[in-house]
């Protein structure tokens, strides 16, 4: 492994002792700057759980107690902890407490966000729900709201299964239930401010409760926090749902992409990319490393770093090199290198994660396939430069949601 200042930091931070806490928290803060912030709005029992659930697959813990106080009325619950890709703020039952929005609005405001107001379908009286929203609309009249109806069945008669398309346009048993959907929407729609309001009926029940498609709707959901986020990474929430319905490899991809964000932005502001990155980079492995219950030591490191190759070695180390000067140059580097360095540096610590992962879960089945970790690399970095830029995810990128913040 050559032996350049940031890969003695990487080796340290894989194979040395556990960091102290306050080096995750600082991981974790680079990683919130780039994650966008879901609002969760709702009555007690609307389905701002499922909705988690859904968006994030992580079923196997208890939704309430992953979440954890952040203003006196709402809870945070990030998403992968460690290095968040998003981030959902829940309030607490609206009708249950004398909620003012101003702590949550002082939180979110400058951050990429959308509000998400979750309704029971049948439920008319919702009027808790859009006190709030018109206090927030009012102060920022631009933010998108994003309404997402749940619990659909409560208005099919007869203890039907979910309807197709057509029949829940058009059948006329549903015809209660189509009312009661337009009515609510209407309301929403009426919130002051010039802001769009997104609509998505779902119902995301447990397999348990016999329905044919536990998560019916789930896709328009997807469209509208994907047209209601204002931030150009709104694809992502797409792609965590889609993810989690998916294998080992898939599963780890959002620990990567936050680690890749915290990466991405600690390296925006001169020098402090040389030991920053490197850390989050050693710090993401050793979570690869726990995910395939697979250790590393200095000589699996080794021969992952020859899995690599020396030129993939001295390409990441006289580019890490040349960013962090290039940053130093008054005016168009401390602007457009900055950014260019912030994509990069997101860019080679995504495609790192992605051949660490490779080559430990070869590893993991006895085998050793070094063209395939060049392999994962290689187009694991074509994947990022291209999710990067065309999303927007570089440190510092516009927000062009915002425009009232």
């Amino acid at each position: 492994m050559p032996p350049t200042p940031s890969w003695r930091r990487l080796l340290d931070a894989v194979t040395g002792a556990a960091p102290a806490p306050e080096l995750d928290e600082r991981i974790r803060e680079q990683a919130r700057a780039e994650a966008p912030v879901l609002w969760l709005l709702g009555k007690v029992q609307s389905g701002k759980s499922s909705i988690v659930r859904a968006v994030t697959g992580d079923a196997d813990i208890a939704i309430g107690n992953a979440f954890t106080p952040c203003t006196r009325a709402s809870r945070l619950h990030e998403f992968p902890p460690e290095a968040p890709v998003v981030r959902f703020l829940d309030t607490r039952g609206l009708e249950e407490t004398d909620y003012d929005p101003a702590g949550d609005l002082a939180l979110l405001e400058g951050r990429a966000h959308a509000v998400v107001a979750v309704a029971q379908a049948m439920d008319p009286h919702q009027e808790a729900v859009l006190e709030v929203l018109r206090a927030v609309r009012r102060r920022h009249p631009h933010w998108p709201v994003v309404l997402v109806q749940t619990r659909l069945h409560d208005g099919y008669p007869d203890g039907r299964d979910h309807p197709d398309t057509a029949a829940l346009a058009g059948d006329p048993d549903l015809a209660d239930l189509r009312r009661a959907l337009e009515v609510q929407a209407r309301a929403f729609r009426a919130l002051p401010g010039d802001g769009p309001v997104h609509v998505a009926a779902v119902d995301l029940t447990p397999p348990e409760e016999g329905f044919s498609d536990p998560g019916y709707g789930l896709e328009g959901l997807l469209d509208a926090l994907d047209a209601g986020c204002a931030d150009g990474r709104a694809g992502w929430i797409r792609d965590l749902a889609g993810e989690a319905r998916a294998g080992r490899a898939a599963r780890l991809r959002p620990h990567i992409l936050g680690y890749a964000l915290a990466a991405g932005a600690a390296d925006v502001f001169p020098m402090v990319g040389t030991v920053a990155v490197p850390t989050v980079q050693g710090r993401m492995l050793h979570t690869i490393a726990t995910f395939h219950a697979v250790p590393w030591d200095r000589s699996a490191l080794r021969t992952f770093a020859a899995s690599l190759g020396t030129g993939t070695l001295l390409g990441i180390g006289a580019g890490f090199a040349a960013r962090q000067v290039g940053k130093l140059v008054p005016g168009y580097g401390q602007v457009v290198g900055a950014t260019a360095a912030g994509v990069a540096s997101a860019s080679v610590t995504y495609a790192l994660g992605r051949a660490a992962s490779y080559y430990l879960e070869t590893r993991r089945r006895g085998m050793e396939d070094p063209q395939g970790v060049r392999a994962a690399y290689r187009g694991a970095l074509r994947e990022a430069h291209d999710l990067f830029r065309r999303r927007g995810a570089g440190p510092g990128a516009a927000r062009p949601g915002d425009r009232s913040a």
